[in-house]
């Protein structure tokens, strides 16, 4: 093929050829009779050849040659998924699951495609890994987690000069957590590599028929005698109503059972209470059965570990007037056994009520003499016993550290300006950094005016204002954090409550609980709000008028006890989310009471260094295990802080251990559950987006319309069409100045015309 690329302007080439085609006719019509007309006609022809060869060569004239391409076959990997999701069977599809479906594909493209690809096949789940025809027959859809960045990443080939590309056959359930970025991140190394992802989804979007059972709270924290409640979630995928039957075990051995009928689409809470007499870890199950044509029963079941302790927790509340919200909160915090209350309030100018309610002392009046409590001031008459005396200062007691460490929760009421000394607000904080104590402002500010030093303290600023009433709604970080397990969903049913100094400021690292809900807000506020403070936290709970939760009208009557639940279950987070009690030398606590195959386990170790000679093993032991395996903690940044890193471990149940600790520590042991992946079993809907992404962003395309018996000739056209645009021919274009016998061929013609002319006379 010849092509030109003009040396000049084609402006200027066409006059120098109009000149040249005139000059020609002159020539011709002077000449006219001098000679016979056929030798003028030739001596014409030969002088326009003449000056033709330079405008021709003007023109620049050259010679496209293609090349051939390189020798051998372009490289087509094809990559199987092999995770537990291609096991499912979808509709249509003959009861052929999705590996089957892959393997047909696979073994078209063999049969049509064999001559003139060199075909290499990899499955991969977690990983990929090279197969054949033969072992891909025997493969098993068994993967744990489906890695698709990775098995495309592993599938890349070095450069392959006649062309390469990888196929998908995969359902898209990218189950490994594998982030969207590292998945593009492969998809542009592979356009890099000039080698497309071409991708088939194989599945439909149906779902699959499962039974889900979940805790609120997996691990609870509780004291001798005292019951808690244990809050169990029933949901299911089927299209029709269905009734579960549950129970509650320990050791094996059945302790209540009920049936529970759950609405399709819906989510049903099921109430269990659970107490224990003697300290220690316990172990309870939760199970439901399973129901007909169910995928799995792996997470049918759950499990609690509850850890008993019989060491009350001390409460100090400081209240600056006599209110009705304290007096009820003094008879809340008074009727739970698991609470030795300490209470200030200032009476008058000068005058305290110190009253301690302690369980085991006898009560005693003023002058000393022993008597019988008052109802009305403990709603447990028989379990507490209060002492009180009348002081004239109270500065002085926050700013004692002996008497400030008694103390798990310190809780302020309003105008307690007069216990929030600058002495008494140092040692505060140090005993919030230092003692891993929680400071609760139970109904807003606790001061008119907040000091700096005080104000540092609080999670939210407060700004003054008019009397507003609100309802109380949890946020979705008040829900995430489960210590309202009961009425976090019906906090809106409840009586408004008040505030004069409206919350507005959030201050770093504070995460807002419950905001303002329903009477006339145009914006809601933050309502309850707690921010770390070194090893402790503060917390802050607006509203004045909570006492009223305690006496519903007639069609509220059953969440009269939502009030006490609400203190209980604050009380629990509080001490059950710090590190060691004041009576615990160690505490053990895994990451996760159930942790999923292919994920590592680990624990967190708290230890009073003072205590230890030096830092001890921890123990696990499992019938899976052949023998006990001990692991040395790793310190971390804080002290008395240690991980223990159990790595992935296979489907079990664990037992965890820290060795030197005494029998009666149960601080010291734990437990916890490994069950396999149950999202490769539960979420099959196919996911063509994911692959469609991934096929566009490396320079391939989708496949999915495609058949299973067109897509061999499907993907053959298509791998053309993308290497013709990745990939030109490669052509040699040689110029005719090039050809040595062109320039010969020139010259002897202008030679020979120059001789017809001198022998005709012409010159």
């Amino acid at each position: 093929m010849i092509t030109f690329h003009t040396l000049i302007p084609i402006a200027l080439w066409l006059p120098l050829a109009m000149t040249a085609v005139g000059l020609l006719v002159a020539y011709g019509l002077a000449n006219r009779g001098k000679l016979p007309r056929w030798r003028l006609a030739a001596i014409l022809t030969m002088m326009g050849l003449t000056l033709a060869i330079p405008l021709v060569i003007l023109l620049n004239p050259m010679w496209v040659q293609p090349q051939p391409p390189p020798p051998g076959k372009p490289l087509l990997t094809v990559l199987i998924d092999r995770s537990a999701s291609m096991a499912t069977e979808d509709n249509g599809t003959e009861k052929q699951s999705r590996l089957d479906v892959a393997r047909k594909i696979v073994s078209g493209l063999a049969d049509e495609l064999g001559n003139d690809y060199e075909i290499r096949l990899r499955t991969f789940a977690e990983t990929s890994t090279a197969t054949s025809m033969q072992q891909l027959d025997q493969t098993k859809a068994d993967g744990s987690a489906t890695d698709l960045g990775r098995g495309v990443q592993q599938s890349l080939s070095e450069d392959r000069p006649p062309g390469q590309a990888i196929l998908v056959l995969s359902d898209g359930v990218e189950t490994s957590g594998g982030s969207a970025t590292r998945l593009r991140q492969t998809a542009e190394r592979a356009r890099a590599m000039s080698t497309p992802i071409f991708v088939k989804t194989i599945g439909t979007d149906q779902g699959v028929r499962d039974l889900r059972l979940t805790l609120h709270q997996p691990q609870e924290l509780t004291f001798v005698g005292q019951k808690v409640p244990v809050v169990a979630e029933l949901s299911h995928t089927y299209p029709t109503d269905q009734v579960a039957k549950i129970s509650l075990k320990r050791d094996g051995q059945e302790i209540e059972a009920r049936e529970v009928s759950i609405e399709s689409g819906q989510t049903v809470e099921e109430l269990f209470y659970v107490a224990q007499d003697e300290p220690g870890l316990y172990r309870y199950e939760i199970s439901a059965a399973g129901l007909d044509g169910e995928v799995t029963e792996l997470n049918n079941q759950t499990t609690l570990l509850l850890r008993v302790v019989d060491q009350p927790v001390s409460i100090l509340l400081l209240e600056g007037k006599p209110y009705w919200d304290t007096k009820f909160l003094i008879r809340t915090l008074a009727s739970d056994p698991s609470v030795e209350l300490t209470s200030v309030v200032q009476m008058a100018p000068g005058r305290f009520l110190e009253r301690k309610i302690n369980r085991s002392l006898p009560v005693k009046s003023a002058e000393g003499n022993e008597e019988e409590p008052d109802p009305n001031e403990s709603a447990d008459p028989i379990s507490a016993k209060q002492n009180w005396k009348i002081q004239s200062d109270a500065r002085s007691l926050l700013a004692d550290p002996k008497f400030l460490n008694q103390f798990r929760v310190v809780v302020l009421g309003r105008s307690t300006e007069a216990f929030l000394t600058d002495e008494a607000l140092i040692e505060l904080r140090q005993w919030l950094a230092n003692q891993e104590g929680s400071l609760v402002c139970f109904r807003g500010a606790p001061a008119s005016q907040l000091t700096q030093r005080l104000g540092s303290l609080m999670p939210v600023g407060w700004t003054p204002g008019t009397s507003t009433r609100f309802r109380v709604a949890l946020t979705d970080s008040g829900q995430a954090m489960q210590w309202l397990p009961q009425t976090g969903d019906q906090l809106e049913l409840l009586p408004s409550l008040e505030t004069s100094a409206k919350p507005e400021t959030v201050k770093p690292l504070s995460t807002v609980l419950a905001t303002s809900s329903g009477i006339g807000d145009t914006d809601s506020v933050p309502l309850i709000t707690y921010r770390p403070e070194g090893s402790g936290r503060v917390v802050a709970i607006e509203g004045a008028g909570m006492w009223r939760w305690a006496f519903l009208p007639p069609d509220h009557q059953d969440h009269d006890a939502m009030y006490g639940t609400l203190w209980r279950s604050l009380v629990r987070w509080l001490v059950s989310n710090v590190g060691l009690m004041p009576n615990q030398r160690v505490a053990l606590r895994p990451d996760s009471v159930v942790v999923s195959s292919g994920h590592s386990a680990a624990a967190t170790l708290l230890l009073r260094e003072d205590q230890w000679e030096s830092v001890p093993k921890v123990e696990l032991t499992s019938e899976t295990l052949e023998k006990p395996q001990t692991f040395l903690p790793q310190a971390q940044d804080s002290p008395g802080v240690y991980r223990v890193h159990f790595g992935q471990l296979p489907v079990g149940r664990y037992e965890l251990k820290v060795l030197g600790a005494g029998a009666e520590e149960s601080s010291a042991s734990s437990a916890f559950d490994v069950i396999g992946n149950l999202q490769e079993q539960l979420d099959v809907a196919v996911r063509p987006q994911v692959l469609a992404e991934l096929a566009e962003q490396s320079g391939g395309q989708s496949l999915d319309a495609i058949s299973v018996t067109e897509f061999p000739k499907a993907l053959n056209d298509a791998f053309i069409e993308n290497r013709d645009k990745t990939r030109p021919q490669h052509i040699v274009r040689k110029s005719a100045w090039d050809h040595w016998w062109i320039l010969s061929a020139v010259v002897c013609l202008w030679g020979t015309t120059w001789g017809i002319r001198r022998w005709s006379g012409f010159l």
